[in-house]
């Protein structure tokens, strides 16, 4: 059934690097090593603050298979980076799983299936990993599918454990940084704050929120 509801999330985008590993220290710390010997402090006691979402939320039922398909507004230019390249997002959820259709534009080379990922970095330290699950890009301003989940993870067989717990981050803290990786280069992104778009940090937040009030 799991398996089913991921090929659905596949064929639904159709339509429309370094790892990473937790430690704790002699302190007590919890801390993120990366592979290449450098290693980051997590912020464990941000609060959570409750939000309410402005986001709107669409649903239709597959009158073959009964899946229930959200797809959430698109937030237009809601980061951008030190060269003014913007980004543009919205949530599309199939049963219980969720992809995040990023739009970017500018030059990375392709958005690839095999070498593109996506970072999230949260306001209290944890860096979600996405995986692109949508085919190769390679326009002026591509755009994919990521699901936040890395490739080794998806072949685990409890990849749905996983995928609840990054999706609990990504509801319940801020973003504070988004990196974006193509075949070619990767840039960082911040959020920007426009007339339509008062919240940035709060993208995966009040998409997750909007499809799960559906």
């Amino acid at each position: 059934m799991k398996k089913t509801i991921l090929m659905s999330l596949l064929l639904s985008c159709s339509i429309i690097i370094s790892a990473q590993i937790k430690a704790v220290t002699e302190n007590g710390d919890t801390i993120n090593v990366y592979e290449n010997g450098t290693w980051e402090k997590l912020i464990n006691n941000v609060d959570i603050v409750e939000i309410e979402s402005t986001v709107e939320a669409n649903v239709t039922v597959d009158e073959f298979d009964n899946k229930k398909i959200i797809s959430t507004e698109y937030w237009v230019n809601f980061g951008s980076n030190t060269l003014n390249k913007k980004i543009s997002g919205r949530l599309l959820k199939v049963n219980d799983m969720s992809v995040f259709i990023i739009t970017y534009y500018g030059d990375l080379g392709c958005f690839s299936e095999y070498t593109t990922t996506m970072k999230v970095k949260l306001s209290n330290g944890t860096v979600i990993e996405f995986s692109q699950i949508s085919g190769t890009d390679c326009g002026d301003s591509p755009t994919a599918c990521f699901i936040p989940l890395t490739r080794e993870e998806l072949k685990n067989p409890d990849y749905q454990i996983i995928f609840d717990e990054n999706i609990d981050q990504l509801k319940n803290y801020d973003w504070v940084t988004i990196r974006l990786t193509g075949s070619e280069y990767y840039t960082d992104i911040t959020p920007l704050k426009t007339k339509k778009i008062e919240n940035p940090e709060q993208f995966f937040r009040q998409h997750i929120i909007a499809a799960e009030n559906k």
